[in-house]
């Protein structure tokens, strides 16, 4: 007889439904029914979740390493699930016993990113045997939280999307942005690195993976022409599962929740192998070639307090190579160098989300940003940065978006494309802006007493900005015509805006080959890097795409380095590389 019993478990962004399928005392199915966790991590480690129960007819499996909570709690609400309704599966499980495996590559990659999938699929397209390592029980790193969208300067993939606009961009116009954004603060050598290259990454990605590009819904007004691209989804889920499924599908291996513990050196002192550990095996691999694309350290800042801007990167961020590579003398810089962004929900103490797209698209459309005090902060058609130093300015670090309902709209939409579900907004709106984050909607007094805003101020400050929209001037701010628009009817909506980091900006240095270098400078043989892990390209503030954008090309390039290490001898590697150092100084 078929049976179906409903329960729930505490996930890491709140509540899961699912429901526990049985034909007599046997397992069928599970099927999730409401969640509010990240779609492009739940969607992974929730089939991973499903198949260990069914294969082995029990609830007490381990859970997925990276998405511990969630999937701990399923278990644990799973099997109390079964037991208060008197069922007693029939356990098909074994006990494991540790095995020890050794494996021989020509590439090894640490990290399964974009940055770390990209060299993956070029060093395997250049006919090495490849492995990937992902100690989390998931693909993706950072990138699976940062939507698909990146540049496609020079690409001929941008030609064919932007037409006579895409011969406008050039890799020196895009270096000349790179280093205005940043205030001068981006390593040259390597923001070159990434403008001559993201247009061969983007290309190769493209035909390796059958990838469709489009125009990004969003061009964001730090880049000086269009170049900013997206897949049809926007999902940085759909692209790293089919970047990942057409490496494996061409003959690469990738072993995840294998987390690396050590990397061993030869009687040279040449980097030739590495020890990772998961639950059941130890596995030794030797390489040729090692490109470490692990990710940033933001997560552990966080937990270890060294920041209190919200955080809204995986919690796996923990800069574990800082104790694996500790014997390789790396040498890094500006680590307490953070990319903030000054669009993010707090949804929960310490942990917020972004809105990036969504708070673009309702500013274009003529929303307002204030203050606690019902005043205006900012030019709200700005760069990015304006929005940062602005809300950094105020006293409660906290600013919010006023909206009507066609703003209002148009952010949802977004909001809900960009990583949020209806279920977990409308959990917002229900908190009644009791507490953080606040969503709150009604008649201005109404938003403003709940936002916890001077209503009075608040008014004053609406009727100004109506007056400005009327003659076409904003005399406070200077906010471009286009972008200024009469608010329509009596309904509004209130949308805090804190600042938020995810990504790391500074990191180890490297030479122009992305071969990582010593405390003296000097290259470490077979050693490579790729990805967030490198610091300077974008310096102290990267524009909206670049950190996706530099997973690319750093992979891209890291990737073609690596295979070509793999043919040579370390001999001839270390006659053609001496010691081109592409930053300066720099802080152990």
């Amino acid at each position: 007889m078929t049976q179906i019993i409903k329960t729930q478990a505490t996930g890491r962004n709140g509540q899961i439904d699912f429901e526990i399928k049985l034909t007599g005392n046997h397992i069928d199915d599970l099927e999730v029914t409401k969640n509010v966790e990240t779609p492009g991590i739940f969607n992974q480690v929730v089939d991973k979740l499903k198949t260990k129960v069914i294969n082995e007819q029990s609830f007490d499996v381990d859970a997925i390493s990276g998405a511990s909570i969630m999937t701990q709690a399923m278990l644990d609400a799973g099997k109390k699930a079964l037991t208060e309704n008197g069922v007693d599966t029939t356990t098909t499980s074994k006990a494991k016993e540790h095995q020890n495996v050794t494996l021989d590559v020509d590439v090894a990659v640490i990290g399964s990113g974009m940055a770390g999938l990209m060299a993956a699929c070029r060093a395997l397209s250049l006919g090495k045997k490849v492995l990937v390592l992902e100690k989390n029980g998931y693909l993706g790193g950072a990138t699976i939280l940062n939507g698909s969208n990146v540049v496609g300067t020079g690409s001929k993939l941008s030609a064919s999307i932007f037409g006579e606009e895409a011969k406008r961009d050039t890799p020196e116009l895009l270096v000349q942005d790179i280093r205005r954004e940043c205030r001068g603060t981006n390593d040259a050598e390597l923001s070159n690195l990434l403008a001559e290259n993201i247009g061969k990454a983007v290309d190769f990605i493209t035909e390796f993976a059958t990838l469709t590009y489009q125009k990004a819904e969003t061009q964001t007004i730090e880049h000086s022409v269009d170049r900013q691209i997206e897949m049809p989804t926007a999902s940085s889920y759909e692209l790293i599962t089919k970047v990942a499924e057409a490496f494996t599908q061409k003959g690469g291996q990738i072993l995840q929740e294998t987390r690396v513990e050590k990397l061993n050196k030869n009687e040279k002192g040449e980097l030739v192998s590495l020890i990772a550990e998961s639950k059941y095996q130890t596995t030794k691999v030797n390489f040729k070639s090692l490109v470490l694309a692990a990710g940033g350290w933001g997560a552990r800042d966080y937990q270890e307090h060294k920041t209190t801007i919200p955080y809204y990167g995986p919690m796996t961020s923990t800069g574990d190579y800082f104790d694996f590579a500790k014997n390789m003398d790396l040498v890094a810089r500006n680590l307490d160098w953070y990319k903030v962004y000054p669009h993010g929900l707090e949804v929960e103490p310490g942990i917020a989300k972004l809105t990036t797209y969504s708070t673009k698209e309702a500013s274009d459309m003529g929303a307002i940003f204030v203050n606690t005090d019902g005043q205006r902060i900012v030019n709200e058609s700005a760069p990015y940065t304006h929005f940062r130093d602005a809300i950094a300015a105020q006293k409660d670090k906290l600013a919010f978006v006023i909206m009507d309902q066609r703003m209002w709209d148009r952010f949802y939409e977004l909001l809900l494309k960009y990583g949020f579900t209806q279920d977990e907004v409308q959990g917002f709106f229900d908190l009644d802006g009791k507490k953080s984050p606040i969503l709150v909607s009604g008649n201005l007094k109404v938003v403003a007493q709940k936002a916890g805003i001077n209503y009075a101020n608040l008014q004053k400050t609406l009727a100004e900005y109506e007056e400005a929209v009327k003659i076409g001037k904003d005399s406070e701010f200077e906010r471009p015509a286009q972008f200024m628009h009469k608010y329509e009817g009596d309904t509004y909506y209130v949308i805090e805006q804190k600042l938020r980091f995810c990504t790391t900006l500074g990191g180890y240095e490297t030479n122009k080959h992305l071969q990582l270098l010593t405390t003296d400078f000097n290259p470490v043989p077979n050693f490579y890097a790729a990805g967030e892990i490198i610091g300077g390209a974008n310096g102290h503030d990267s524009m909206p795409s670049m950190m996706n954008s530099w997973s690319y090309a750093s992979g891209f390039i890291a990737g073609t380095e690596a295979a070509d290490n793999a043919n040579f001898s370390q001999s001839h590697l270390v006659s053609r590389e001496t010691v081109n150092v592409v930053s300066g100084a720099s802080t152990k």
